[in-house]
């Protein structure tokens, strides 16, 4: 039963990153993150949206992977 709990939970994991995701390069940018954030109602600078990033990018390359953002969601 947990099995199936955690793939339910990494199934919509991935659907949340892929909303965050929208050119489909397989990493959220701050211009991704932005996009993302006026759609649910917060209006985010891309330097505050990097300032956002930079918090959980594990690897320092500027973008947040899946892994990273799995990590973040935490």
């Amino acid at each position: 039963m947990e099995e199936d709990d955690e793939k339910e939970k990494l199934k919509d994991l991935r659907q949340a990153f892929g909303m965050h995701d929208e050119d489909g390069c397989g990493f959220i940018t701050p211009k991704g993150l932005k996009k993302m954030l006026k759609k649910l109602g917060e209006s985010k600078s891309i330097t505050e949206c990097k300032v956002m990033i930079k918090h959980f990018d594990i690897n320092g390359d500027g973008v947040l992977s899946f892994e990273e953002f799995r990590v973040m969601m935490k």
